[in-house]
């Protein structure tokens, strides 16, 4: 199974991309993070719908 599909790892990754960005903007870290988010939830959504066909 690929990273992206664990949890708990991609509470990591989010956390590593948030403390990178602790000094910016609340903005700029919630677009950042959202983006983040966003694309994590593209690859799970890929990988799913690749296993059921």
């Amino acid at each position: 199974m690929p990273w992206y599909t664990n949890h708990r790892i991609t509470c990591k990754v989010l956390n590593r991309i948030a403390n990178r960005y602790s000094r910016s903007s609340l903005q700029d870290l919630k677009s950042v993070l959202d983006h983040a988010t966003e694309t994590i939830w593209r690859k799970q959504e890929h990988y799913y719908n690749s296993l059921q066909q």
